[in-house]
């Protein structure tokens, strides 16, 4: 385990994880807003497990199963990560739709931003969130990440960028 929450357990990806991972993946509306929105392959989900290793061996951190205490149920993902497109390192989550509603997405990532906040050396962590994407940027308001800026993508799309140092956050 790397860390736990109220209600909640975060734990390094591994095979034990596929079955949940897939079946989020497989889920459009869940994947809606993650990258490019396009749902994944149980093979590339396989394949971003042994990628997340990699990470944690290489950073400390990486994308981690989130897991309910009590019922062991995998609820979603959740993970700092250096992104090709961007020069910084940005907070990531996805949740099952069974699991929304429930302040899980708050807590895991209150959870992981002290977290690696406590094993790295990062100044900052980001969030880019697409515009209709309210709940996470609600969520992004709850962790006291601030507004920074919007982005123009290629494609003539918004997306908002928030951000917290490490100062921000340890004045909490």
């Amino acid at each position: 385990m790397m860390f736990e929450t109220e209600r909640l357990y975060a734990r390094h990806m591994g095979p034990q994880d596929l079955d949940g991972l897939a079946a989020l993946c497989a889920d459009p509306i869940a994947m809606q807003y993650m990258d490019d929105g396009s749902t994944l392959t149980r093979e590339q989900c396989d394949q971003w497990i042994g990628i997340c290793q990699v990470k944690y061996a290489d950073r400390g951190y990486g994308t981690s199963a989130i897991i309910e205490k009590g019922t062991d149920a995998y609820v979603g993902f959740c993970g700092v990560v250096r992104t090709p497109e961007n020069d910084f390192d940005e907070i990531i989550y996805a949740l099952g739709q069974d699991y929304w509603g429930k302040g899980y997405a708050t807590e895991i990532a209150r959870g992981m931003l002290d977290y690696v906040f406590s094993v790295s050396k990062l100044d900052a962590i980001w969030s880019t969130i697409n515009p209709a994407n309210t709940p996470s940027i609600h969520i992004m308001e709850k962790l006291n990440m601030r507004f920074d800026r919007d982005g123009i993508n290629e494609d003539g799309s918004i997306t908002k960028y928030y951000v917290i140092t490490r100062e921000e956050w340890a004045a909490l």
